[in-house]
């Protein structure tokens, strides 16, 4: 069967980020299983991490629909630009505009903190969450997509949760069927607060529409499809799970950049956002450089990404003075293509994940891209999916999260490093394939749309 699908994504490129790159390598690979996508994404998003490399991945053919979006993150965004500070994003970053230095003089502090309030003031009011601003435009672009048969299903991608709104809304206008992709859970995140309140209950209320209304709904590790049965039983046959996973095509042609020589290079490659699993992790590098002095010479940790305030304390705190300054760096966000090449590179490769109720669930998109590169890699994680993916790597090697696990896991890395081998040789994670799961699920729900009753599909 062969197929039209429109995509409704927020983020999409030029914007960068991991959470770019599931719905990317949809985009690319669908046509290899005969679905032609269409997307429906946001023109001016208030989200501020840019990769305009990724914009070379896109087919000629593509029809990206490029719509409105009136989000008020724009406003601090335009302000931070003028008081030449780090812009916010749509991800809850605003939360922390307090605690960046004030600049600009008695004016440029008055009008930071009036930012401050107007975060507070919508971040409040808003829901699902700030991108419901775009909800009109998107349903609008996939309304008039659908009146000139542009697509035969439709596909929705979220964080933010208004993509699935959004997705809902064109399933209710053009009567196609619809495909709900959570690539982390609303409901139950540990990372997220909990809504209390008329929040909460909307929230509820909310994700309850979104599981009724979509014909499937896609997670990305079983933890979150048994939670989903757990919570809606009554429609368990719904709910599939199709992981994140990597691209071998994106290291054609990638010259790796290697560390040092004479030192062993740990690399993180990714954003930080929790200060706890960090300040665990450098506890334990500096627990063992302690222990092991001729390891300070040779051991040398590095950090690409975007780092979040809080984050940038702790490492500050490690970097600074004779702790750890010139064994861990920070070097800040680049290009999709270099990272892979300082991926590709170094000696091994890191992942963190803080512990405490529910995180056992998450597994993070960067470790299943880890797995491309076929490099070791130490994930500092709690039991739970991820650490039990890195457990099946050959090279994979792993540490509770506590600088203890942590000192004893570097020192055995460093001290007997893995052999070469294939981190997935089986291709399960390959992009490629896993796009194929997603065309079978898609030809499935449009053949079983067709042939169900006219009154159902309303």
């Amino acid at each position: 069967m062969s197929g039209r699908v429109l995509v409704v994504a927020y983020y999409f490129p030029p914007l960068g980020g991991i959470g770019v790159q599931r719905t990317l390598k949809y985009v690319t690979y669908l046509p290899r299983w005969g679905w032609q996508p269409t997307v429906v994404t946001s023109r001016n998003p208030a989200y501020t991490v840019r990769d305009p490399s990724l914009l070379a991945a896109l087919s000629a053919d593509l029809t990206v629909h490029r719509t409105a979006s009136l989000e008020p993150g724009r406003l601090p965004n335009a302000v931070a630009r003028l008081l030449s500070r780090g812009p916010t994003d749509s991800s809850g970053a605003a939360a922390d505009l307090a605690k960046r230095p004030a600049r600009g003089g008695l004016a440029g502090k008055l009008l930071w903190k009036s930012m401050i309030l107007w975060n507070r003031i919508w971040n409040v009011l808003l829901f699902p969450d700030p991108e419901i601003s775009w909800v009109p435009f998107g349903w609008r672009a996939g309304r008039k997509a659908g009146r000139r048969g542009e697509f035969d299903v439709v596909y929705s991608t979220a964080s933010p949760i208004s993509a699935h709104i959004v997705a809902g809304l064109i399933k209710r206008s053009t009567h196609r069927p619809w495909v709900a992709d959570f690539r982390d859970p609303w409901i139950g995140n540990p990372f997220a607060a909990d809504l209390r309140g008329l929040k909460g209950r909307l929230q509820r209320r909310t994700e309850r529409w979104i599981v009724s209304r979509a014909d499937r709904v896609v997670v990305v590790v079983e933890g979150m499809r048994d939670m989903f049965v757990e919570r809606y039983p009554d429609q368990a046959d719904k709910f599939v799970c199709i992981p994140n996973g990597y691209d071998r095509a994106d290291m054609a042609g990638l010259e790796p950049v290697k560390g040092e020589p004479g030192h062993f290079t740990i690399l993180f490659a990714g954003s930080l956002y929790r200060p706890g699993e960090l300040d665990a992790f450098l506890g334990g590098v500096e627990r063992l450089v302690a222990r092991r002095p001729d390891l300070r010479e040779r051991l040398r940790v590095q950090f690409v990404g975007s780092v979040s305030p809080d984050n940038r304390h702790v490492a500050d705190l490690y970097t600074t003075g004779d702790r750890l300054r010139g064994v861990v760096s920070f070097e800040g966000f680049v290009p999709r293509r270099q990272a892979l090449a300082r991926m590709a590179g170094a000696d091994a490769l890191l992942q963190l994940m803080t512990d405490g109720p529910g995180t056992g669930m998450f597994v993070g998109g960067k470790l299943y891209e880890y797995l491309a590169v076929d490099r070791p890699i130490l994930a500092v994680m709690p039991p739970g999916e991820g650490r039990r993916l890195v457990e099946s790597v050959p090279t994979g090697r792993v540490a509770d999260v506590e600088p203890g696990s942590v000192a004893d896991a570097l020192e055995q890395l460093l001290d007997d490093p893995p052999l070469p081998a294939r981190s997935d040789p089986t291709g399960r994670y390959d992009r490629a394939n896993l796009a194929g799961e997603l065309a079978t699920l898609l030809d499935q729900v449009v053949a079983e749309w067709d042939r169900s009753p006219a009154a159902e599909r309303r």
